[in-house]
């Protein structure tokens, strides 16, 4: 869950330190207070694009942190793959620094970094994050509902038909993997011959190449010795020869006699002879550096005969010679699975037959359960949206066959050719319609607003403890209704809140008063300009808050504030 969410000149905020905890968590505040100010926040630290907006007025640069905790486990499985692909390490907590700055000058380029548990990280990452931490409604690129890969998992998780799903995942890799390893074996005649000879002639030709890593490095270093040979033997003749001047010499007589006639002067005669012993060593090291400089021309075409070769290499089988090497002895084995599977080929043919048969009856009754777990859900889906005050809502899960490929294995069901995936052998699509003369719509191309929130709630709450996404933030979901609707929404969003973390931006007082947490957003203006502040409310603050929302801090609406605080507790 979200722990924690820090804004430093972010948008109007100047600083906001915002704590958070599990459960259900409101956020209000005045029209154009700049609630959402949080909302774009968390986006923002998920990988929304960056805009030059989000920097407050003055400031050259924003930042968020975003703070997860990993504690759970499902969370920390999810999490990790990611993670570990990025080679990220974590432990019970991610976090997540994200910061844009204004162009530098001559620029229209925003600035910024990003840091995931204090590693340089890419937004790819934090889009293939986003999805697993949070569903956030208001911002179409987060919500989950609109990835129809995602409504096929829910469904799959209300049919609780998650480990069919991974049996028939299992059974469509390796059914995958098996023919693959067919067609491998039916290259035949010259193509498998000179796909064979191909490869074994790459790996010769490394193996014969001698390469050794870090010769490239080395190599390196020899040529600019080389090139610049006459220069360095220049160099060490021209410091020998000062450094052989009679001028030390001198000067080491001079002293030898001041001490002879001055005592005090024996540390300065001694200092001197020190310096001209380092002198002499000096000279023999230069020497011997000169007697070593090649100045070859034979040898420095050779090192540039080696350099070029190793280049080559690497223009055509790595970036490195670790990369050179590894693709030779890769060749050499691709090139002997081939010499020696052909043996295998009807065995494996006869293998992949029986497994298709095994994954059709699977897949086709996992297609079966969900058809049925579809009907259950958009009839209960019906039933919440009739008290969120949905009722014209309708939605449909959309089941259909995945069409067979020209290319691949077609799998023959009930006579028709079909496609899969790890999956199984369904393209599910969430189908919806807000008035009862419209046509059924995909999800994702339904208008964002009050309804898709409601309706994304009424999902929510049918799914229950079955939903594993642990952040859920609602936007607009109490958009046109009143009071007595409020308090159906807020109670759903506590009941959601007793299994994920919840966080919804609301108007009404009946929303707000079911929430553990309320936070509030207020707008000041002054002679410096507009700032945002938030905070979170105690609960005498709640009251004032509540009875601000119900019109106004009178004893009449502080007592209906103190109800609306009770009946929660009660509910």
């Amino acid at each position: 869950m979200l722990t924690g969410l820090q804004l430093r000149d972010f948008a109007l905020a100047e600083r906001v330190d915002l704590e958070l905890g599990g459960g259900f968590t409101v956020i209000t505040g005045e029209t154009g207070a700049g609630k959402s100010v949080l909302i774009d926040a968390l986006a923002f630290a998920l990988g929304a694009p960056a805009d030059a907006e989000m920097i407050r007025p003055g400031a050259e640069l924003a930042e968020v942190e975003a703070i997860f905790d990993l504690s759970d486990a499902a969370a920390r499985h999810r999490v990790a793959r990611a993670l570990d692909d990025a080679g990220i390490p974590f432990e019970d907590e991610l976090i997540v620094r994200r910061s844009v700055a204004r162009p530098q000058h001559g620029s229209r380029r925003l600035g910024g970094r990003l840091r995931v548990n204090d590693r340089a990280a890419t937004t790819s990452l934090l889009r293939e994050l986003s999805p697993i931490l949070a569903d956030i409604h208001g911002q179409r690129e987060h919500l989950s509902l609109l990835r129809p890969k995602e409504q096929l998992a829910l469904l799959d998780r209300y049919a609780g038909v998650e480990h069919q799903r991974d049996a028939v995942s299992a059974m469509a890799r390796k059914l995958r993997l098996l023919d693959q390893r067919i067609t491998d074996l039916n290259l035949q005649g010259r193509e498998r011959a000179r796909r064979i000879a191909l490869l074994r002639h790459e790996a010769q030709e490394i193996v014969a190449a001698g390469l050794a890593v870090g010769e490239d490095a080395e190599l390196a270093a020899q040529h600019r010795r080389l090139v610049n040979a006459q220069a360095l033997a220049s160099d060490a003749q021209t410091a020998r020869n000062a450094l052989e001047s009679d001028t030390l010499s001198d000067a080491l007589a001079a002293v030898r006699d001041l001490a002879a006639l001055d005592d005090t002067a024996a540390p300065i005669a001694r200092a001197v002879e020190d310096a001209a012993e380092q002198v002499a060593e000096a000279v023999r090291s230069l020497r011997s550096y000169a007697d070593e400089i090649d100045l070859d021309p034979a040898r420095l075409e050779s090192v540039e005969a080696r350099i070029a070769l190793i280049n080559e290499m690497k223009r055509r089988w790595g970036d490195t010679i670790e990369e050179v090497i590894a693709y030779g002895e890769q060749a050499e084995e691709e090139a002997n699975g081939l010499e020696q599977d052909s043996a295998d080929r009807e065995t494996l043919a006869a293998e992949a037959n029986q497994l298709e048969a095994d994954f059709v009856d699977a897949a086709a009754e996992l297609s079966t359960q969900r058809q049925a777990a579809a009907m259950r859900l958009e009839a209960a889906v019906a039933a919440e949206c009739e008290l969120l005050r949905l009722t014209d809502a309708r939605i449909e899960f959309e089941i259909a066959r995945i069409p067979a490929s020209a290319e691949g294995r077609v799998l023959r069901i009930d006579g028709v050719g079909v496609g899969f995936d790890q999956t199984g052998i369904d393209r599910v699509q969430l189908m919806v319609s807000f008035n009862p003369d419209a046509p059924l719509r995909l999800m994702q191309r339904v208008a964002s607003g009050g309804e898709t929130a409601r309706l994304t709630l009424a999902i929510k709450a049918v799914m229950g403890e079955s939903d594993v996404v642990p952040l859920m933030v609602f936007d607009e979901v109490d958009v046109g209704l009143g009071g007595r609707s409020g308090g159906m929404i807020g109670e759903r969003l506590a009941r959601l809140g007793e299994c994920s973390q919840v966080v919804c931006i609301t108007h009404l007082p009946q929303v707000a008063a079911q929430a553990e947490r309320h936070v509030t957003v207020a707008k000041s203006s002054d002679a410096n300009g507009t700032a945002v502040e938030v905070r979170v409310l105690s609960e005498q603050e709640r009251v004032i808050e509540l009875a601000e929302m119900l019109g106004g801090v009178s004893e009449a609406n502080r007592a209906s504030a103190v109800d609306l605080l009770h009946a929660s507790v009660a509910s």
